[in-house]
């Protein structure tokens, strides 16, 4: 009997252990991204590039008067674009700035703006 009580009262006490283990070992994988939402600019071949970064991890690319929306999210310190076409669009993040490299192009520095 003091076998059986001593067994209800440790399988909790591991269940909760485990868990907690679990929640410690994945919550430095979870990278916050409210901290870069906002809009950055940087300066183009043709003028002012615009990107805006919103919390629901929706952004919207504004290069003159067109418009093209994404989705986006943080992955090891990188900003990840991911366009409706299927690419990945890869920038550094650099203090409170990002550095993305577009092909044909030089490397657009978008500093925050808002």
């Amino acid at each position: 009997m003091e076998n059986e009580m001593a067994l209800r009262k440790r399988i909790p006490w591991t269940l909760g252990v485990s868990l907690l283990c679990l929640v410690l070992a994945l919550f430095p994988a979870c990278e916050s991204s409210d901290k870069y939402a906002g809009t950055y600019a940087a300066q183009g071949k043709t003028g002012e590039v615009r990107m805006e970064l919103k919390t629901s991890g929706q952004g919207i690319w504004i290069a003159g008067n067109q418009e093209v929306t994404f989705s986006w999210h943080i992955k090891k310190g990188d900003l990840r674009i991911n366009t409706r076409e299927g690419g990945v669009i890869v920038g550094k993040i650099e203090g409170s700035a990002i550095r993305i490299g577009l092909p044909g192009q030089k490397d657009l520095l978008f500093k925050r703006v808002q």
